[in-house]
């Protein structure tokens, strides 16, 4: 996005890792309070390796050697170990990760509607396109079970809020859920989906690669094999898509999903 505040001022950014254990990010935030910095924008995380956290900040200065002075009072912060710092010559506010990480992996950030052209590309010249795209959100969905359970506590009081927050962090949609958390029978709703959105009016729902990722990460956290259809989609005219979620037999394989043999 571009800033569209004060034209006469910098837009200048601030990178700092520090480490999580000694209150760094409290003095971090006294110290702008001091030096009169205002937030345009701002996000943490605290997922970095080695017990770090990384806060980025824009922010508009009227000269540009206030940079210096304002580093200068960060390095005095205990527990600050790096500051990099910049202009936006042309006004624009990014994240500053240079890799974008997402999840433990590089991420890119793409137009909704990029993603669903390579969608329809597929649908229009691959052989069973919906279980192609199935078994591609699976392993996404199980890689990013794994991630999460790397990090955090995940059991089954806690994993669907998880994959809600990841769904929303994402941009992907609002998840709701109604289905028993021990059987994991039900079906999972999700409002505004940003493949249903971009994909416009279809005769059949497209959200497959959205079931496929549910499917992979409940599978990878609960340890055994799920599997999830969409059963109605906003691209077909509904107000909401929705999967529905249902255990599968020990012997089910992954070319039975490919074949679309499982109802």
């Amino acid at each position: 996005m571009f800033s569209r505040g004060d034209e006469k001022a910098l837009v200048v950014w601030f990178s700092i890792t520090y480490q999580t254990d000694i209150g760094a990010e409290a003095n971090i935030n006294s110290t702008f309070n001091e030096m009169g910095v205002k937030l345009k924008f701002a996000y943490l995380d605290n997922t970095e390796p080695d017990g770090k956290g990384k806060y980025v900040l824009f922010t508009e200065i009227k000269e540009e050697n206030q940079i210096d002075a304002i580093n200068k009072k960060l390095n005095s912060i205990q527990g600050v170990t790096e500051i990099d710092s910049g202009v936006s010559r042309n006004r624009m506010i990014q994240t500053i990760d240079f890799p974008l990480n997402f999840l433990g992996e590089r991420a890119v950030i793409a137009r909704s509607k990029t993603f669903v052209n390579i969608l329809k590309i597929i649908r229009e010249n691959v052989i069973q396109p919906d279980g192609l795209l199935l078994l591609s959100g699976l392993k996404g969905g199980r890689g990013a079970a794994k991630y999460v359970m790397s990090i955090i506590k995940v059991d089954k009081s806690n994993f669907m809020d998880i994959l809600r927050e990841l769904f929303l962090a994402s941009g992907w949609g609002k998840l709701e859920m109604d289905f028993d958390r021990f059987t994991c029978n039900g079906k999972v709703i999700v409002r505004d989906s940003f493949i249903a959105d971009a994909y416009g009016s279809s005769d059949l729902p497209v959200c497959g690669y959205m079931s496929g990722f549910i499917a992979g990460y409940m599978t990878e956290i609960m340890g055994y094999t799920f599997q999830v259809r969409e059963v109605s989609c906003k691209s077909t005219g509904n107000t909401v898509c929705e999967h529905i979620v249902s255990p599968v037999p020990d012997d089910v394989k992954l070319e039975h999903i490919m074949k679309e043999e499982m109802r």
